[in-house]
Parts: C-alpha cells; structure tokens; sequence
C-alpha cells in the first residue's frame, strides 16, 4: 500500500515501538499499484508512479490534481519533482521524460541514455538532471537545452542511485559493487569511492546541509557517511535489503524502507532506532510486501512509503494505540 505517516513532532520525534498500523484517517484509491512516490519542493503535493500510471495529488486534501497519459504497461518506478515545482521527471527508454506537473501534459524528453535509468535526479537549482543505469554510467543533462553536459563511468555494471549535493557542486552514485562514488560536476573528477556494503547499493540521499550522505544495500544496512572523513555509521536493523533512504529536513534523522516490510526512523548521531512502521500489504503467503518507495515532505511531518499495493493511506501517529 501507500502509507502517508504524519509524525507527531517531526520526522524524529522519539517512538521507540513498533506501531501496528489502525484504520487510516484517509483511504484515496489509486486503482495501480503504486512502487514511487515523491513530495513537491513546497510539500502542497505529491507524485506517486507505478505500472501505467503516474499522478499527482494535493497533499492536504488528497484530491487529484493531475494524470499523466503515461502508457499501459509502462513502469514509473522512479521520479522525481523538479526544484521549482513544475515538472515531474520520470525514467523511459533511452532517457528521461519530463511532465508539466498541473496539466498533466508531457514537456520534453532528455535522450542519449542506454536503456532505461534506473534513478533520476535534479540539481538543486534544477539546470541538471542526472540518470543512472544499467550500462554503469551517470548521464547529466542540461534541463534547458537537452543537451548531455557530463558522462561519468563508474567502472561497474548497473548503477541503481544517483543524487546531487545540496550545493550541487558533486553529484553521488552507487550500484552493483556496493562502492559510493561522488565526483565534482564541474571537472568530472572522482573525488570519493566510499567502500564498506557488502552487496548492492539500492539507494542514495544527502543531507540537507551537505556533509554527510546515506545509503541503503541489500546488505540489509544504512551507512551514513561523514564525507570530511570518509567514516560510517552503521544502522542495522533490517531483515533483508533496504531499497529506499531519504534524510529528514533536520540532518538528524534518516528513514528507510525495506524487504522485510518495514519504515523505520534513525536517530543518526547515536545510531538508534526510533520507529518501526510495518506494511499491511501481504503477499500470498501472508508476509509484508516490500516497501519500494518512500518520501519525506519539505516540512518534515508527512512520510509517504509505497510498497505496491493500490491504495494511497494516510496515518496521524498521535491516533494510534
């Protein structure tokens, strides 16, 4: 299902407990399965993508402010807003096609790419967008003119996460190898090769003030990294891969989501958990589906987790058991 948690206090406000998830306050129907969601700049909507489908909804109300004429069939399993909010940007063969986030309608195609990305992601001044790939390389093309401004190579086979710093001045990637790899735009020079996952990196996300970065691995870990230092802390805690990480507005706190069918919330500077969020979407076996999707709003108060169920569902903390 999609989950939209309002955390009473914040992103990190303190719940040691697992919370078993009651009667949601809001039910929208999404009538896809949903495997993406993002938040706009401002946080007054969100984006949620899946198998055919790609919508926007106004956040406060849950009504639907835009559907995209996206394809039978073709998967949104990633997308991303652009900064100013007037675009959403989303993977497709060869490229990147961008859509005017309030009608709806299609705005552009960026190509050049080798297959579909598998990540997408603005600079923060949104002239940039960045794509990785199957082929283990990050393309950067310039917004404004379609043109490819930067091709890295990252040695390996499958890149999965890309994402600028905050002062967009080094763009980060991670994949197959299980290496964290950020190089300076402007030059293209390698600067870091962060190493210590043991398997796949899935996913990547920087502070909001820079200087440190997660990433989420099949490991089933979250490091965050001090890129002064090139350190890590450790969170572990889930059973299986975690395939989303986003920090919180506050640089304190990080959520993830994972394989075992969990969110969870991390307090960064004592590497604890704080909460537990379990899926209620089951498979036909009777466990929790993997959560594949996951987004923090601009304010910090509303986590919204995907895990490919067709109902989008919204949850205050402070009305539960």
């Amino acid at each position: 299902m999609l989950l939209a948690v309002v955390l009473a206090g914040g992103c990190g406000a303190p719940d040691a407990a697992a919370r078993t998830c009651a009667a949601p306050v809001r039910c929208v129907p999404l009538g896809r399965n949903a495997t993406a969601v993002v938040f706009s700049p401002d946080g007054t909507r969100f984006a949620v993508g899946g198998i055919g489908t790609l919508r926007v909804f106004d956040t406060a109300s849950g009504t639907l402010v835009a559907d995209m004429p996206v394809r039978e069939f073709e998967p949104v399993t990633e997308l991303v807003f652009s900064p100013d909010g007037t675009r959403v940007a989303t993977p497709v063969e060869g490229g990147a096609r961008l859509w005017d986030a309030a009608t709806g309608l299609p705005a552009g195609t960026l190509t050049g790419h080798v297959r579909v990305p598998l990540d997408l992601a603005y600079s923060p001044d949104g002239a940039w967008l960045a794509g990785a790939g199957s082929t283990g390389v990050v393309r950067i093309w310039e917004v404004a003119t379609g043109r490819t401004f930067r091709v890295l190579p990252t040695g390996t086979g499958r890149v999965d996460a890309v994402t600028f710093s905050p002062d967009r001045r080094t763009v980060a990637a991670a994949g197959g190898d299980g290496a964290v790899r950020v190089w300076q735009v402007a030059t293209g020079t390698l600067v870091s090769t962060l190493k210590g996952h043991t398997g796949a990196v899935h996913e990547l996300s920087y502070a909001p003030l820079g200087g440190l970065l997660a990433s989420g691995g099949e490991d089933g870990t979250v490091r965050v990294w001090n890129l002064a230092t090139n350190a890590a802390t450790v969170l572990s805690g889930h059973d299986g891969a975690v395939h989303e990480v986003v920090f919180c507005p506050d640089g304190h706190t990080v959520a993830s989501g994972g394989g075992d069918g969990t969110v969870r919330i991390w307090q960064v500077k004592n590497a604890a958990q704080r909460t537990m969020l379990e899926s209620e979407a089951r498979d036909a076996d009777g466990r929790m589906s993997a959560v594949i999707g996951i987004a923090v709003s601009p304010d910090g108060t509303t986590l919204a987790v995907a895990d490919g169920s067709q109902n989008l569902r919204l949850w205050h903390l402070d009305s539960l058991p």
